[in-house]
């Protein structure tokens, strides 16, 4: 008996078969848009090349390198930045072994951190980009209050702002005058972060100390120790020190936990465009104090090695990175060598929040002469650890 053989019919050609097309061409279709996404935003050849991870350590900037856009730009410089977030004195006061870079929020503590550094070849500070000044952040019922009482304006046309004369909030605090709202009978007091750890709770310090010193910034030891007796009570009257003013100010029960808080302008005006691009509205409930002695605070690159130096250029002249910053609520320092930044008013606008136009002049509070004047009077006021 002869075997039976079974004859195969032969395999038609791959484009051929049943449900190839099905699945092929959705799935080339996702990977020919997943290219064309990584070619527009420059990361397409990302994979097969060097990537630079950089540790650094700051405090409130860690907003900008953990913003997504900020961190999609460096990746485009074959750059990505692990940040180790902390109080700005405590950047310039503990270890720097391990670190490319840091970024304290103000002058007084980049300044500690040259002197710690001096004749460090690698070290070097870079020019000022990024500005915000210092505002007390509050609620409207509150502002409304002081408005009534004669200590807040608000500013015309804008019901986001007001003008504070801070010298007599100042007197209001040292009176113990009391909030006389339905819901809240507490002394009027300011809350900040740590005056020992943290830039905003020390520039909160040093212009209490200049209205103390009659408008002048404190200029000798004795002026210190005399300023410090006398603002160690207001500091003192909040209370414990906010480990965050920031997430205490938007967090819902802020209202009851700290009615004023110390902030920077980008933190509240990043959160209202954002609150803007997600409800359509601004959140007219939280608002903004000007003093009319106002306090600029400028934020200190400074790169400790080569590839922290990299970085720091990258900061200075990149227009995207300044642009996202304008976008964050930063006011970006001007430079000639880099044209067209957007300015924080157009930006504002584009966004739908009202501007923060400046109604207080030039009028400026000035730290301590010294920064081992202004470390005096910290120390002397936070009684903070040598």
């Amino acid at each position: 008996m002869e075997p039976l053989l079974t004859v195969r019919r032969p395999q038609p050609p791959p484009l051929r078969r049943r449900g190839f097309l099905r699945v092929f061409l959705p799935t080339a279709l996702a990977a020919l848009l997943g290219l064309g996404t990584l070619m527009a935003t420059g990361t397409a050849a990302l994979p097969f090349q060097t990537l630079t991870v950089l540790q650094g350590k700051m405090a409130s900037k860690e907003d900008f390198f953990n913003d997504a856009q900020v961190q999609e730009i460096l990746l485009r410089h074959h750059i990505r930045v692990h940040v180790t977030a902390m109080g700005s004195r405590d950047v310039a006061t503990t270890g720097l072994d391990g670190y490319d870079f840091v970024f304290p929020s103000g002058q007084p503590t980049a300044e500690l951190i040259q002197r710690r550094t001096t004749g460090n070849p690698d070290v070097k500070p870079h020019r000022p980009v990024l500005t915000s000044p210092l505002v007390l952040a509050t609620y409207r019922s509150y502002a409304e209050e002081l408005e009534r009482s004669g200590i807040a304006v608000a500013r015309q046309g804008n019901t986001l702002y007001y003008d504070l004369r801070f010298a007599e909030l100042v007197k209001a605090m040292r009176r113990g005058d009391k909030w006389s709202g339905d819901r809240n009978h507490n002394p009027i007091t300011v809350h900040t972060s740590s005056v020992c750890t943290s830039n905003g709770g020390g520039n909160y310090l040093g212009l209490l100390a200049y209205i103390e010193n009659g408008g002048k910034p404190v200029a000798t030891d004795e002026e210190v120790d005399r300023v410090a007796e006398a603002v160690t009570p207001l500091i003192r009257a909040a209370g414990l020190p906010l480990k965050s003013p920031k997430q205490t100010y938007f967090a819902e029960d802020g209202q009851a936990t700290a009615p004023i808080s110390v902030l920077y302008e980008h933190q509240y005006l990043q959160y209202q465009a954002n609150r803007t691009r997600t409800t359509g509205r601004v959140d007219d409930r939280r608002v903004l104090l000007y003093p009319d002695t106002g306090l600029m605070t400028e934020p200190g690159f400074i790169s400790l090695n080569p590839e922290g130096r990299r970085l720091g250029t990258l900061l200075e002249t990149d227009p995207d990175l300044r642009r996202r910053a304008v976008e964050l609520g930063f006011r970006v320092v001007a430079a000639d060598d880099v044209p067209n930044t957007p300015t924080l008013a157009e930006q504002l606008a584009k966004a739908g929040v009202p501007v923060p136009e400046d109604e207080n002049g030039d009028t400026k509070a000035l730290l301590p002469a010294s920064i081992d004047l202004f470390e005096r009077l910290i120390v002397r006021v936070g009684q903070c650890l040598s």
